[in-house]
């Protein structure tokens, strides 16, 4: 759940909304939500790509999984 909660943090830092994060991952909003609850696995190219849109390099943001 850490990965999760920095996920949803980093979110908030940016001031997205869920929707627009999911629009760039090319999800539904749905589909984006159960990815910070934890529901789902998150595949190697969405987390470069939610290192992309949160601009922190990918190491940094899989620290401490």
């Amino acid at each position: 759940l850490t990965l999760c909660r920095r996920i949803r943090g980093l979110r908030e830092y940016h001031q997205l909304t869920q929707l627009e994060v999911a629009t760039r991952l090319g999800i539904s909003q749905a589909a984006y939500s159960r990815m910070e609850k934890g529901e789902v696995e998150l595949s190697i190219m969405r987390l470069i790509l939610l290192s992309e849109i949160y601009d922190v390099r990918l190491h940094e943001l899989l620290k401490g999984v």
